[in-house]
Order: structure tokens, then sequence, then C-alpha cells
């Protein structure tokens, strides 16, 4: 496999988790804390914690 096949799947992989973990723990809390700048926070700490991780295993191939 390549480099960038690796960084693709690590991104896709942690930020759907990411995402959809953040989504489903916050709505167990209920939908009154739900807004629109929660949900971009969440999008963009998903987002950075993806490409962190898919730098790291761009150059580890793990």
């Amino acid at each position: 496999m390549k480099a960038s096949d690796y960084l693709k799947k690590t991104f896709i992989f942690v930020f759907v988790f990411s995402f959809t973990y953040r989504i489903v723990f916050q709505l167990f809390d209920g939908l009154d804390s739900f807004s629109l700048r929660f949900l971009m926070k969440i999008l963009f700490v998903s987002l950075l914690t993806a490409l962190i991780l898919g730098i790291l295993n761009y150059f580890f191939k793990v």
C-alpha cells in the first residue's frame, strides 16, 4: 500500500469514529445542550484528531 493510502484510511476511520462517538454521547446527555456551536466544535476536534493520527500513520504505516 502507498503511504497516501495509510493517510486516507486512518483519516476516514478516525474522523467517522470520533464524530459519531461524540454525537451519540451528547445525545445521551440530552438535546437541550446540542447547538450549532457544539456541532462545529465536534467537527473541528474530530478533523484535527483525524489529521494528526493520519499524518502519524503516513510515516509509521501501522
